[in-house]
């Protein structure tokens, strides 16, 4: 995915997170404001979210 996102899923707490850097097609740099998280393999985009969802046959956190 080489467009920049609006924003990330925080894979902790499923929080929409807008703070963060993006270079060359992926994230460098985040931090999730509800949580604390700020590990960049700890959040995914709204696509690649709704992807693992629906592959895992429901919603998420059981929302």
């Amino acid at each position: 995915m080489a467009d920049r996102p609006e924003y990330l899923i925080c894979l902790d707490c499923e929080t929409p997170c807008y703070s963060f850097e993006w270079q060359e097609g992926e994230v460098t740099e985040v931090f999730c404001d509800a949580c604390g998280a700020d590990t960049p393999e700890e959040f995914m985009s709204e696509d690649d979210f709704e992807g693992m969802v629906s592959a895992e046959g429901g919603e998420a956190g059981g929302h």
